[in-house]
């Protein structure tokens, strides 16, 4: 059943606060034993394609968890929750034939995108495209994947065809305590596409993994939490903007914008050798915000901006620090590699020729 709150529930609400009014319908997912999506039976108001609506899971004891989502047209939702329930288990999204292209997601209502109120982790095996409430492209397809109450995976392995998940030019947030994955280990897919962003707030970690390349453009903005790489180039091609947490480049090459600091980030390069090289920075104002390398290792690791001793400022290098060599502050070569400024002896002085020689047999000198 599907019902809009009346006046006095709408007072209510604003009077509590905690939720936001959503104008759009909600349909319940209500199956215990079919796994079929797409049978109106199966859901409290019929499909969330009609209107569209909210796309509602409760989990209970009796529920199916495994949902086949099967046919060559693309399930519209006017957002995905998954409400709190305690032990049970995830729900699992697929597509047994192998031919769906997933969901047409539009944002708006309570969730505004993929809100996880549950303990357990929801799974989706099928792609998830971001479009406005009116179902467009562009800066209104903006949406929130929240894992509130626990972790959503958007896992790359998918039916060909589609991005595992594509903004569609708006901005994607990735909110909450627990985990966002998008592309397993060993996806297939697992690609963020789209001409919108990336934001990431709340204290949980996303994963960004699988097979293919992130090609997204609007850039990436670290607030808070962690954003942890598992393939070459994980941020896709614009800048990088932090105000807080950590980026885990995961032992693998990344190659980003400029970096542009409004909080202190620690730039944790990961277990294995990596380059991870930034456009010239300096004409970034970072203040007084520092920048933290860990997992730096000497002839293994190389961080670059720019091309040239131009990269960084003298002020933002000195924001620069290597938590493994004492807080050393750096400095940058004519090359644009920023490593460890030497202290007085003869020991740091070998450590700083190594260093040199290191860098001169990877540019072929």
């Amino acid at each position: 059943m599907s019902m809009r709150p009346n006046f006095a529930s709408k007072l209510l609400i604003v009077a509590l606060g905690g939720f936001a009014y959503a104008p759009a319908f909600a349909t319940t997912w209500i199956s215990t034993s079919s796994t079929s999506y797409i049978t109106g039976g199966n859901w409290s108001a019929g499909l969330p394609s009609v209107g569209p609506q909210l796309a509602l899971f409760v989990d209970s004891a009796t529920i199916q968890h495994e949902i086949d989502i099967i046919g060559v047209t693309a399930q519209n939702a006017s957002g995905i929750q998954f409400n709190s329930y305690a032990g049970g288990a995830g729900f699992v999204f697929g597509s047994s034939a192998n031919n769906s292209p997933g969901f047409q997601n539009r944002a708006g209502g309570v969730a505004n995108g993929v809100r996880n109120l549950d303990e357990n982790t929801q799974t989706f095996n099928v792609s998830m495209t971001l479009f406005s409430a009116t179902g467009t492209s562009g800066s209104g397809a903006a949406q929130t994947f929240n894992a509130a109450g626990g972790n959503l995976v958007f896992s790359g392995n998918h039916p060909s065809g589609r991005a595992t998940v594509n903004n569609n030019g708006g901005t994607l947030t990735v909110a909450g305590a627990y985990d966002v994955t998008i592309g397993i280990s060993g996806a297939t897919y697992g690609n963020l596409t789209g001409a919108g962003g990336l934001i990431k707030n709340g204290t949980g970690t996303l994963w960004l993994g699988g097979s293919a390349a992130n090609t997204f453009s609007g850039g990436t903005t670290l607030s808070a939490g962690a954003i942890v790489a598992g393939k070459a180039n994980a941020l896709g091609t614009g800048a990088l903007v932090a105000s807080g947490g950590t980026f885990n480049a995961g032992g693998l090459n990344q190659s980003l914008g400029t970096l542009d600091l409004n909080g202190s980030l620690t730039l944790d390069l990961g277990t294995g050798a990596n380059v991870v090289s930034f456009a010239n920075s300096s004409a970034m104002d970072w203040g007084t915000f520092s920048l933290s390398i860990a997992n730096w290792t000497l002839g293994s690791d190389l961080i670059r901006f720019g091309s040239d001793s131009t990269g960084l400022t003298a002020a933002q290098l000195a924001l620069v620090s290597f938590p493994e060599y004492g807080n050393l502050p750096a400095q940058i070569d004519a090359n644009g590699y920023i490593l460890p400024v030497p202290e007085p002896g003869a020991a740091a002085l070998v450590i700083l020729g190594f260093a040199g020689l290191f860098i001169r047999r990877r540019m072929g000198c």
